[in-house]
């Protein structure tokens, strides 16, 4: 959690009363008391009159840092003797000026110190030596000319210790610390805080590797600023386009705070038939480099054009209302379906085997068209992809997938039929057509050869019978290898196989087992 801060700070002019101070006499006579008495009175009255100063002094004014001053660092000398150059990173959420830095110093830390402030550049910004210091404590040096920074802006406090012997606690900004508008960044917010430098005075760089607080501390004086809300509306007008009858669309206008303090949007009103605001609530505060996205809807009921205003009012200083001219035009309601083709054809296409194809369907119209269905006829046709009913927006477009699968050889036709509120015709019919081709048989024959054949195997022979048919020799010459495939068959005829081997001579031996083949 961020640490706030404990110390109190001054809100007015700080006034010595030395020259009030006086003495009690042991044994005071009457005289004595009564002149106490007024002095006493004349001093409530003094006391009243600063205190009354003090509560109408300007904000403006306040002096504040962002470190305690009743509270000791966990370790109030570090033992490092390198001169060391030990700083903070801090930012304010608005802009003023650095009118002095303080830090804690142990007894040990002496030398010359010299405090530095520094932009994220390096660039230092202000310089002050302190003098007149303490041997411990806190030790203030008062800017010759205060250091002017910039809202939430990233700057360095830091202070050059020539022989070390720095304050320190280490952990101290894993969590930022603030005391607005002031904070002292957390680790990891801008980079680590907690820097230093050693040898030599300079900005900086190298950062803690546990978020120390070297104990180096500002003095912040805020600019009192007027109030500045301002608003920008990104867009003066809001053309909706061309809509058909009985539908809608939105627009969006974006309203920004670009002002230095908070802009309040007290309303936002929308004039014209046809227009209506659909989100955004009112009052609204945004904070500067804010945004508010206002949703728009312009929903004609009927052709022609229409024209309407939105008005917003807010407490911004460039003007208490902003206009945005709003425009559309309705049309009437013309839902279009275009089919990408009027046939479909597959081609060739083996038997029970499936090939697929598409049409596509786009919306044409300047309406939505909806495809209530979509049906189709033919042997082998069918519909794979596509959900109905379906509804498309202009320009927008679906597929219709169709599948073609013969069982048997030959040509097919079919259609494709879809169905729609289209305005050029419905139903939309697709011619299909395609080709179921026989894939042709084959029987593969496989064998083992002879083993301690003393006659030297060449080669086989194989003969083929149909049905209880005569043996016939299908190879034109002898087979070397113990596989046939036999490409001559035909479908829905039995088939029986026989092997004989064949020397080199050409003399063949007894025959093989027999197998029989059915052709589906």
């Amino acid at each position: 959690m961020p640490r706030s801060n404990p110390f109190s700070t001054s809100t007015g002019r700080v006034v010595s009363t030395a020259a009030l101070n006086f003495t009690n006499s042991p044994s005071p006579r009457n005289g004595q008391v009564k002149s106490r008495t007024l002095l006493n009175r004349g001093l409530s009255l003094l006391f009243l009159i600063l205190a009354c100063g003090v509560a109408l002094s300007s904000p403006a004014d306040a002096q504040i840092s962002l470190l305690p001053t009743n509270v000791m660092p966990a370790t109030v000398d570090s033992g490092d003797t390198l001169p060391s150059e030990l700083g903070m990173k801090f930012q304010s959420t608005t802009a003023g000026s650095i009118t002095a830095l303080r830090f804690y110093k142990a007894k040990n830390n002496e030398g010359t110190h010299v405090a530095h402030i520094w932009n994220m550049s390096g660039t230092m910004i202000g310089s002050a030596t302190f003098t007149n210091e303490t041997a411990s404590g806190w030790q203030q040096v008062t800017f010759a000319t205060p250091v002017a920074i910039a809202a939430n802006t990233v700057y360095v406090a830091s202070y050059f210790a020539p022989i070390g012997h720095y304050s320190e606690n280490k952990g101290y900004f894993q969590s930022a610390v603030n005391n607005a508008p002031l904070q002292a960044l957390a680790s990891g917010t801008d980079g680590a805080n907690g820097v230093y430098r050693h040898t030599t005075s300079g900005f900086p760089t190298l950062t803690s590797y546990q978020s120390t607080n070297f104990w180096v501390d500002i003095v912040f004086s805020g600019q009192a600023t007027a109030a500045n809300p301002q608003l920008t509306v990104n867009a003066s007008t809001l053309n909706f386009g061309s809509i058909a009858v009985n539908s809608s669309t939105t627009g969006t206008v974006t309203l920004t705070s670009s002002g230095s303090s908070p802009l309040t949007v007290n309303s936002a009103a929308v004039s014209g038939t046809g227009f209506s605001l659909v989100a955004g609530t009112f009052p609204t505060t945004l904070n500067p480099n804010s945004s508010l996205a206002l949703q728009l809807q312009f929903a004609p009921t009927a052709s022609g054009s229409a024209t309407g205003t939105l008005t917003i009012g807010s407490n911004s200083t460039t003007g208490s209302s902003t206009v945005v001219s709003l425009s559309g035009s309705g049309a009437a309601a013309n839902p279009q379906l275009n089919v990408s083709a009027t046939t479909l054809a597959f081609g060739s296409v083996a038997t029970n085997t499936a090939a697929t194809g598409s049409v596509t369907l786009t919306s044409t119209g300047t309406s939505a068209v909806t495809v209530n269905s979509a049906s189709i006829s033919g042997t082998g046709f069918s519909i794979t992809g596509g959900s109905f009913p379906a509804t498309l927006n202009p320009n927008q477009t679906m597929a219709v997938k169709v599948q073609f699968d013969p069982t048997t050889a030959g040509s097919a036709t079919g259609s494709l039929t879809i169905s729609s509120n289209s305005t050029t015709g419905s139903p939309a019919a697709v011619a299909l057509s395609g080709t179921g081709t026989a894939t042709p048989e084959e029987v593969n024959l496989t064998w083992t050869a002879p083993a301690n054949s003393v006659d030297p195997v060449a080669g086989y022979n194989v003969y083929r019978a149909l049905g209880s048919g005569a043996f016939q020799l299908v190879n034109s010459s002898i087979d070397t290898s113990t596989t046939y495939i036999d490409t001559s068959v035909v479908d829905g005829n039995t088939y029986n196989y026989l092997v004989k081997s064949v020397d080199q001579s050409g003399v063949e031996s007894t025959a093989s087992n027999q197998i029989t083949v059915v052709v589906p």
